[in-house]
């Protein structure tokens, strides 16, 4: 097995990804000029996730009036430029975040991006005590996953190593809303891996899903149900430690990630996120792959 406290096993990072991870707070596009209330924000591909964290405080999907911000982040399709049309129609200032020659805002392709599109809308919309709470509680948790930092005192090393010739199982309480399915995301782009994002009324999918793996089944129903799923918990409320309760018996092990000692929602939902794609980093390293993926999309870009 590789040493992610070797130097060697960081040849791999051909793209350099550890020092877009590094870097992250404060990169991306900052506004240009004032953007007038009521605000809009829909968001797809990159921009997905983003877009629905910001409607925490800026309720509206679509707005005709004021600023309606479009988060195309990538290929939508068609989708996004609905969405402009309808805010259009009203009057409403349309102002479109993405990787297109034509979009107002450039937000270059990354699987980091989500935060890039987060902080613009931030600092759009009048945000600025709140984007200092993120990016503070991002810079502290970057001083436990850097590189530098051994495993042994690193949490993102050490979710690694037990995700390794794992599929994870995303166990995430309701109130990070959109969280799981973003390290599903994340997790795909950076290390390269398959996971399971559970539907919101998960109780009933886990014990239906693991049914041949209950005690006393025998060790073969386990093995061939559950044995290489790691349940990564997220959060700690009641549904949380029901799956737990369900899920021990029956997958390999159960990763509980412990609350970040942060101010804010918002803030916690970032800490996770950026946990999961060190750890995303650490686990293509694993597996002797560069975590970047700018060649992959360059294809798809080039196919769409």
């Amino acid at each position: 097995m590789r040493n992610l406290d070797s130097q060697e096993t960081y040849l791999s990072d051909m793209s350099g990804l550890a020092l877009e991870l590094r870097d992250l707070v404060g990169s991306g596009p900052n506004p240009d000029q004032a953007y007038l209330p009521p605000y809009g924000v829909v968001g797809f591909g990159e921009g997905w996730w983003a877009a629905r964290l910001a409607r925490r405080w800026l309720n509206h999907e679509l707005t005709p009036q004021g600023t309606q911000f479009v988060l195309e982040g990538g290929y939508d399709l068609g989708e996004a430029l609905g969405a402009g049309l309808y805010a259009e129609a009203g009057g409403a200032q349309i102002v479109r975040l993405g990787l297109h020659e034509n979009d107002e805002v450039i937000v270059a392709a990354s699987a980091l991006s989500p935060y890039r599109y987060l902080r613009f809308l931030l600092l759009a919309t009048g945000q600025p005590d709140e984007l200092a709470r993120v990016d503070q509680a991002l810079l502290a948790e970057r001083e436990h996953l850097r590189p530098e930092v051994f495993t042994d005192r690193n949490p993102a090393k050490f979710l690694a190593y037990n995700l390794l010739e794992r599929v994870p199982l995303w166990v995430v309480s309701e109130r990070y809303g959109g969280l799981a399915a973003a390290l599903q995301q994340t997790l795909a782009r950076i290390g390269k891996s398959l996971s399971i994002t559970p539907p919101p009324s998960g109780l009933e999918f886990f014990v239906t899903a693991l049914e041949g793996s209950f005690p006393g089944d025998g060790e073969v129903a386990k093995h061939q149900q559950g044995n290489e799923l790691a349940a990564v918990v997220i959060g700690d409320d009641e549904r949380t430690r029901l799956a737990v309760e369900i899920l021990e018996p029956r997958v390999d092990t159960v990763i509980e990630l412990p609350k970040p000692p942060v101010e804010g929602l918002l803030a916690e939902s970032l800490v996770y996120w950026y946990r999961v794609a060190w750890a995303s980093y650490y686990l293509a390293l694993l597996k002797g792959i560069d975590p970047g993926d700018r060649e992959d999309l360059a294809n798809l870009r080039e196919a769409t």
